[in-house]
């Protein structure tokens, strides 16, 4: 269903209790009868048009079945990097936690943990919130310690104080907190609230990724903050993707999403709108209950939605930037956007970039629902992280792991010889 259509269903509601109060209506015979007909004509659009959630998961129709048995590589492992985001609210011995861990601790020399932002709710470490922001930020960085592999910590909106006033300052207190707990190099992110670009090679001797990181939120917060024009950071952010190495870049704010971030909302969001609130606020609001999901999307622009004009900037400005890249051989062979910010597990092809990581789904209390479009390879509603193998044979792996038992759901062999590219829903590590 186009945007017409669905503006027109909204707008049409939203005249329906007009219509029902104007008396010479009313008195019709069956006039009730025939607005609750209409309601629930409307509703049952409104629902067909919001589709399903993927609380399965969703792979593209091009992957076949065949493709499940994951291939094994002669390659010895060269570096791994493990990607999750929004773990700012964990539960008591949260499994998405446990997993990482068991993944960190197989190669941790060669590991890196890279935690894609909102690292606490609901507003960071602000000096109101300093020891419950401790208390969430502790199960992470236990992690990251047990492991004994290299952490590393970008910040997202809510590290930001939520766009608060107070953002900087959290944003500072944060950064502290982190470098003493891990006491090592690198480890929080942009430093000092820069925007970035921040190059980091890995591993430290003969590299075999480059990776870019960004502070996002910075483009979006409207308070202090340090100073940089944008222009500059597009202009080191070019300068930086001329390289030969595989490149990951690494910010909280997705590209593209086909979540609540992105526009998209399935049949739950219409029908129990309070859930937008709070989880757990199952009250059902029928009919006009869409208002919110048509009004973020199309109306009201939350400036942490792909379609305010601040964060389309971001966008666009960052596609700009990774448009300007060179061709192998000259240029990158690999060009990754790694995010977070949605709460759900996105695997997509990219346009100015190859692959587009959506890994938000850190936290089991944050999970929210995703749709897929003509470019997703992947979507899954629920809690989990993604890794990119590195080999000695020049090969790359990227994988989404699922705590719980369900291990590998998907991986996809990330090389140019098109004989050997391969996607797969392997059952088993």
């Amino acid at each position: 269903m186009d945007k017409s259509v669905k503006i027109a269903c909204w707008i049409l509601q939203m005249t329906i209790g007009v219509l029902y109060k104007m008396k010479r209506f009313y008195q019709r015979p069956n006039f009730p009868r025939y607005i609750l007909l209409l309601c629930c004509v409307i509703q049952a659009i409104q629902l067909t048009s919001a589709g399903c959630s993927h609380t399965k998961p969703y792979y593209h129709p091009e992957i076949s079945d065949i493709e499940r048995r994951e291939s094994e590589t002669e390659g010895v492992l060269r570096y791994r990097l493990l990607l999750l985001g929004d773990g700012g609210t964990p539960r008591p011995d949260e499994p998405v936690l446990k997993t990482l861990g068991e993944w960190a601790q197989k190669d941790a020399a060669k590991t890196s943990i890279v935690f894609l932002g909102d690292n606490m709710y609901p507003e960071g470490m602000t000096a109101r919130k300093k020891h419950e922001a401790a208390t969430r930020l502790t199960p992470q960085l236990t992690v990251v310690k047990d492991a004994g592999a290299h952490g590393l910590f970008i910040p997202g909106n809510h590290d930001w104080a939520s766009g608060k006033s107070e953002g900087y300052s959290a944003l500072l207190a944060q950064e502290k907190f982190i470098n003493d707990a891990l006491g090592g190099e690198q480890n929080f992110l942009p430093s000092g609230g820069s925007p970035g670009p921040v190059v980091l090679e890995l591993p430290k001797v003969n590299p075999v990724v480059r990776l870019i990181v960004l502070d996002t939120q910075w483009w979006l917060h409207e308070h202090e903050k340090p100073e940089k024009s944008p222009e500059t950071v597009i202009e080191e952010l070019i300068a930086l993707l001329d390289t030969e190495l595989p490149v990951i870049v690494l910010g909280h704010h997705p590209l593209q999403s086909y979540g609540p971030h992105g526009g998209y909302f399935d049949w739950k969001a219409h029908l129990f709108p309070t859930r937008a609130l709070g989880e757990w606020l199952w009250i059902p609001i029928p009919i006009i209950g869409s208002v919110h999901p048509y009004a973020r999307k199309y109306f009201y622009k939350f400036d942490q939605d792909i379609g305010s004009a601040p964060y389309n900037n971001l966008v666009v400005q960052l596609n700009r930037a990774f448009s300007t890249r060179k061709p192998p051989p000259e240029g990158t062979s690999l060009l990754i956007y790694a995010a977070g910010h949605e709460h759900s597990l996105q695997v997509l092809k990219g346009d100015s970039v190859d692959y587009l990581l959506v890994s938000g789904a850190a936290a089991s209390r944050k999970v929210t629902g995703v749709l897929s479009g003509d470019n997703t390879l992947f979507a899954h509603q629920h809690t989990g992280f993604m890794t990119v193998d590195f080999f000695s044979d020049g090969k790359i792996l990227l994988r989404v792991v699922e705590p719980d038992g369900k291990s590998v759901l998907f991986h996809r062999w990330l090389t140019l010889n098109s004989a050997q590219d391969s996607t797969t829903r392997p059952d088993t590590k």
